[in-house]
């Protein structure tokens, strides 16, 4: 037993170190790169020895490149982490943050303001509509949960859905009844997904919450593994299943709705990275949680590093990569549960 763990926690530390350098790495070559170049030892003297001998590498570094790669690192965590623990929770492999209309909900928030021409007044007008309404959405999901009674995560799952899918229709009537052509672009722009229009106040809006709520949830985990097995068993082993259930799924629906705020809808990530992670780690949440949390941040940052990078000369958002690379990602998954599911019930 006591071996395990020592090897549980030796590839903690393995993947944590790693993912950690290979963040630095490209955050290095991300704040190098781009129309403008900044050299490496330039970049180190702007960060580290707070040279200002160049204003443009510093302004360009500190004021432009820097906020996005923070960000963007940012919302992958949260993404990642809500859905690892929503996997976990809800004993599915293809549930992910916008199960329970998070995202839809955050969506229609930052769709409000646009429409009504009031999202340029501050910077932070959209990521508190949008904030708002991804809780909203959620409150709503959970008072259906609760009033039909019966108290199981397959009603709160088809609640999430239900509401998911309202509220996209809403947004499409939104998009749909707006004459300015301007504010159409900028609400399919947001809806997209990206980090073009990142600034510091979104990075201190976003990460207090975010690192807030990935503690929260990592210091969960090892209440959430016999949850995945069965409420019975994580309650005889003296869990309070409900309050943990409700605690967690709070605690992931904060992430994801400040994430959505901020970055626009990034799909398939909630989906994808803990699904990556369990391949090499196992299904132990208290691997797979801290874990998925540095592997999201690091994909993302790669992600959005690749399309401003290679499709610089078009306007390619960083959501349409994520989408062309998780759509397949969730086929896959589809094919390989059916084949998991027929072998189990052959034998």
């Amino acid at each position: 037993m006591k071996r395990l763990l020592y090897e549980k926690q030796n590839r903690l530390i393995f993947f944590t170190i790693g993912l950690l350098i290979l963040s630095f790495f490209i955050s290095m070559i991300s704040l190098s790169s781009g129309a403008y170049h900044i050299d490496l030892p330039d970049v180190f003297s702007v960060l580290f020895l707070d040279s200002q001998q160049d204003s443009l590498n510093h302004s360009i570094i500190l004021d432009i490149r820097l906020p996005r790669i923070i960000l963007s690192f940012c919302v992958g965590t949260a993404l990642a982490v809500s859905g690892a623990v929503m996997q976990g929770l809800f004993r599915n492999p293809l549930a992910d943050p916008a199960i329970l209309g998070v995202s839809a909900g955050a969506a229609l928030g930052a769709v409000i303001p646009i429409s009504l021409a009031i999202h340029s007044i501050h910077v932070l007008i959209v990521p508190i509509f949008s904030f708002t309404g991804g809780l909203i959405a959620s409150g709503f999901v959970y008072l259906i949960y609760l009033a039909t009674g019966k108290k199981s995560s397959a009603v709160l799952l088809l609640a999430g859905i239900a509401i998911g899918t309202f509220l996209n229709s809403l947004i499409t009537l939104t998009v749909y009844l707006s004459g300015n052509p301007f504010q159409m672009q900028a609400i399919f722009m947001w809806l997209i997904g990206g980090f073009e229009a990142t600034r510091w106040d979104h990075v201190f809006t976003c990460l207090p919450v975010v690192i807030l709520s990935t503690v929260f949830l990592t210091i969960k985990s090892k209440d959430i593994n016999p949850i995945m097995i069965s409420d019975e068993y994580a309650a005889s082993l003296g869990i309070n299943v409900k309050r943990t259930f409700l605690t967690c799924l709070i605690f992931a629906t904060l992430a994801t709705s400040i994430a959505v705020s901020v970055s626009g809808i990034l799909a398939f990530v909630g989906l994808v990275i803990p699904h990556v992670v369990r391949l090499f780690l196992g299904s132990d949440n208290r691997l797979v949680i801290p874990v998925s949390a540095l592997t999201g941040g690091f994909f993302i940052l790669s992600m959005d590093y690749l399309a401003r990078i290679f499709f610089s000369s078009t306007d390619f958002r960083v959501g349409v990569l994520m989408s062309l690379v998780g759509g397949p990602f969730f086929i896959f998954l589809i094919f390989k549960n059916n084949f998991n599911l027929r072998t189990r019930n052959e034998i």
